[in-house]
């Protein structure tokens, strides 16, 4: 119990808030359909508010002193998956272990942030153009693999909190414009090796009516579905285009457009705007904080949890392509769910660390 007091109760209150809305939820998005779907998110919030509860417990320093273990580990996951995993959707990417399948392009989510604050750590001064090599290289593998899966949504979200981690590492703007500017020059290369599926998504968000009944469906049918929950929404259960199967994978990576039609404005305002209390409280610790590791750990989770959250919103609105990315804490799935609270977990793990040193340098 005196290590529980040097939590952030706030931080772990909003996470818990979510997962137990989310719960609520996807009864709601999946009761006309599945009978069991909320049953197995339930377990899976319950093992997610476990390890957001005694994770921290575990010192986030012996944790990174594995981290090139782990990301081996997550590693041979992802090469299992073209061996081992099943497909679901046209996709190969979970592995399934009997009772339940894990997806280990999202657990590698998490390994990333590990790897690269273990890097960046061992620096202990501003980053150089060879360190970020060396990260660019390690994250690269995984996004290649995820990409082949395939899962572009996914891997691309690999890069967001790198990208924030060295940028807080002090590394030369130069660089970084560089680095975009190559991504730019390199686009009509990377839309030529698009899937086709992947092309139609970019060309139904540039018009999305050209194509209303196949590549576009799903954003109308989203986009529908939230204007129609207007300032209060149409009530708990009472969601029609999510209740008469017209919006596809509601309780999944749209999972906020039946928020936005059941809740309406006001909830959905809420809800964004804990996400980005929750990134904000995390970067306010990462300023406090003058471990490198757990400086640049609280950085790459806050930029994944806001930023992922706001691409996932952004699509359900028409502001963004569909990908298929989860939304934290509130998409139906275990791997997610817990791909995330380990992440929280990590946080609060440096934070109670910085707490109960005595002196700090």
């Amino acid at each position: 119990m005196n290590k529980l007091k040097n939590y952030d109760v706030i931080l772990v209150v909003m996470v818990i808030l979510l997962i137990g809305w989310s719960i609520l939820n996807i009864y709601s998005a999946t009761i006309h359909e599945y009978t069991n779907l909320y049953i197995k998110q339930g377990l899976y919030g319950f093992v997610a508010v476990l390890i957001i509860l005694f994770f921290p417990l575990v010192n986030y320093r012996k944790l990174l002193h594995f981290a090139p273990f782990i990301y081996a580990l997550g590693i041979i996951m992802l090469v299992s998956v073209f061996f081992f995993g099943i497909t679901i959707l046209g996709a190969k990417r979970w592995i399934s272990f009997g009772i339940f399948t894990v997806q280990p392009s999202e657990l590698m989510k998490y390994v990333i942030i590990l790897i690269t604050a273990y890097i960046l750590g061992l620096k202990k001064e501003k980053v150089d153009f060879k360190t970020a090599i060396v990260v660019i290289f390690i994250v690269s593998v995984p996004f290649v693999l995820t990409v082949k899966q395939p899962d572009l949504g996914t891997a691309i979200t690999f890069f967001i909190p790198v990208f924030f981690m060295l940028f807080a590492g002090g590394i030369s703007s130069k660089y970084i414009v560089s680095g975009i500017m190559i991504v730019l020059l390199s686009s009509p290369l990377i839309w030529n090796n698009m899937k086709d599926y992947q092309k139609k998504r970019i060309l139904a968000f540039i018009d999305p009516q050209s194509d209303p009944f196949k590549s576009a469906y799903h954003l109308l049918q989203s986009k529908i579905a939230i204007g129609s929950g207007g300032i209060t929404g149409k009530g708990f259960l009472h969601g029609t285009q999510s209740k008469l199967f017209f919006l596809p994978e509601q309780h999944t990576d749209f999972i906020f457009a039946t928020i936005g039609e059941e809740w309406g404005f006001l909830v959905s305002f809420i809800i964004l705007s804990m996400y980005l209390l929750i990134g904000l409280r995390i970067l306010y610790w990462s300023k406090k904080i003058k471990d490198y590791e757990g400086k640049y750990i609280c950085i790459g989770v806050a930029s994944l949890v806001v930023i992922q959250a706001f691409i996932n919103i952004a699509m359900t609105v028409g502001l963004a392509p569909v990908v298929g990315i989860t939304l934290p804490f509130l998409s139906y799935g275990g791997s997610s769910m817990i791909t995330f609270s380990l992440m929280i977990g990590t946080v609060l793990s440096v934070i109670r660390v910085y707490k109960e040193e005595k002196l700090h340098f």
